[in-house]
């Protein structure tokens, strides 16, 4: 068995891409449309009609499904709640990092801290949102 890639699912891709993109530094590939029958099958869900892109960058590879069929109520997820996932950078400047995040359209779901206890003792870190509520992780080794 091989990992192959962490997957979201986004309101809205275009706004996906270019955080992601533009602010993550991530590369994206086509935007692609998966409207055949086959899909609903895969995917476990009747009816589904679904744009999707896949990013690459920082050694690892994501991506981003919007639901064009069915057409669900959009839930923004909590870091506290059950089948909520998150991605984790680590940076040289968490402060960098941060302020890029926010001025690209995220938000900050908790507050930043340094950690004084367990295996991430001595980082800076917080937990962030992209546009659309996925959770990212960014922390910083301490500096000395």
């Amino acid at each position: 068995m091989q990992y192959d890639h962490a997957g979201f699912i986004t309101p809205d891709i275009e706004t996906s891409v270019r955080f992601w993109r533009d602010v993550m530094g991530f590369d994206a590939q086509p935007v692609g449309e998966r409207r055949r029958n086959w899909i609903a099958d895969f995917m476990g869900v009747p009816q589904a009609s679904v744009r999707l892109v896949h990013l690459y960058g920082h050694g690892t590879h994501i991506e981003f499904i919007a639901f064009d069929r069915p057409d669900d109520t959009v839930l923004t997820p909590r870091a506290s709640q059950g089948n909520v996932a998150h991605l984790c950078f680590r940076t040289s400047d968490v402060d960098a990092l941060r302020a890029r995040i926010l001025l690209g359209g995220g938000a900050e779901q908790g507050t930043l801290v340094t950690i004084d206890e367990g295996i991430a003792k001595g980082l800076r870190g917080l937990y962030m949102k992209d546009p659309h509520g996925v959770l990212i992780e960014i922390v910083e080794q301490a500096k000395l």
